[in-house]
């Protein structure tokens, strides 16, 4: 174990969902090493609320606002009064490289991830990254004499966070029975059409199943859009933090989602399902969960909802006998 009691070590990482999804082996890796320091992570503002349930870190605060000249000052010198020994820099962006700056040169010991490079042989996206903890990441892990799990993201300890909150529970949204996930990314180029979410939702809703919609509040006009289809659905867009979604997909029969950073939440408490993607676009990670990924050459509306269904059936996540009964009564 590394480190003395009373020992301050900070974590960062500020690049978004699905990264921080990721890193969740390497979380628990710094917390086994310096099991007597007191950790703390700096994150992005939206996070705050899953990491703080997060068993790894005995604090949690938001990166600043670096273009407000005063609160960056006034950051940086609460920085500079914890006195941290290590910081672990996971996201090695934007963000990182201008806090490094500000503490200075006789700060504390660094470890970066740093992006990848053609000398890594790692290949830039354009896009967000979707992956499980990046070969950079465990470099640094390494060169820090620590090592990440051989391991998926397992964030089923959110799960702790519920209690008796009532937030916390599909009823609170007025979700009873059996539901389903609906998770549109936020690009549009690589989302599934709102004409195939309401399809789906309509032979969900026919079947018995709740269609629930969850994403950002981005995604609202969306939502609008499949709602005007499909009375049925329930629109949680924007209404959900990332610790309600976690709760909600735990208890969810089954997700369908295209490139949306959620999926990746949904697959680490558990949660099964399909991935609608375009086969020119960075594939979302998935090894080793249950998941099947359709894939359109081209635009995405070739996917047909009753497509979508057949292959949630054949995965076994509906019970196709059951949901025709339903769906006989419905005619």
């Amino acid at each position: 174990m590394l480190g003395r009691k009373n020992t301050n070590i900070l974590v960062v990482k500020t690049d978004g969902l699905a990264a921080f999804v990721a890193a969740e082996p390497a979380f628990e890796a710094i917390r086994d090493a310096h099991g007597a320091a007191r950790i703390s992570l700096l994150t992005a503002p939206g996070l705050q609320r899953i990491a703080r349930a997060a068993p790894y870190f005995d604090q949690v605060a938001a990166m600043p606002d670096f273009r407000d000249a005063d609160a960056r000052k006034a950051f940086i010198r609460q920085l500079k009064s914890a006195r941290f020994e290590r910081v672990y820099d996971l996201a090695a962006d934007e963000c990182g490289r201008k806090l490094r700056a500000a503490l200075g040169p006789f700060g504390p010991k660094w470890f970066s991830a740093e992006p990848g490079s053609k000398k890594t042989g790692q290949k830039k996206t354009g896009g967000k990254k979707f992956a499980a903890p990046l070969p950079q990441v465990d470099r640094m892990l390494a060169s820090a004499g620590l090592g990440a799990a051989d391991r998926l993201p397992d964030l089923r300890w959110a799960m702790s966070a519920r209690k008796d909150s009532a937030n916390m529970q599909p009823s609170w949204y007025g979700i009873s029975g059996a539901f389903g996930l609906l998770l549109p990314g936020g690009d549009p180029a690589r989302r599934w059409t709102a004409r195939g979410y309401a399809g789906l939702a309509a032979v969900m809703a026919q079947a018995g199943v709740m269609p629930v919609l969850a994403g950002s509040k981005d995604l609202h006009q969306f939502g609008d859009e499949i709602a005007h289809e499909t009375p049925q659905l329930v629109d949680l867009t924007g209404k959900t933090d990332h610790l309600q979604l976690a709760a909600l997909a735990q208890e969810a029969a089954f997700f369908v989602s295209d490139h949306a950073e959620e999926t990746q939440l949904a697959l680490s408490v558990g949660c099964e399902g399909v991935l609608i993607v375009r086969s020119k676009d960075p594939l979302p990670e998935a090894r080793g969960r249950h998941v099947v990924m359709l894939t359109a050459n081209d635009a995405l509306d070739t996917v047909e909802p009753d497509f979508v269904w057949r292959t949630l059936s054949n995965m076994g996540l509906v019970d196709t006998a059951e949901a025709a009964i339903k769906m006989a009564g419905a005619r």
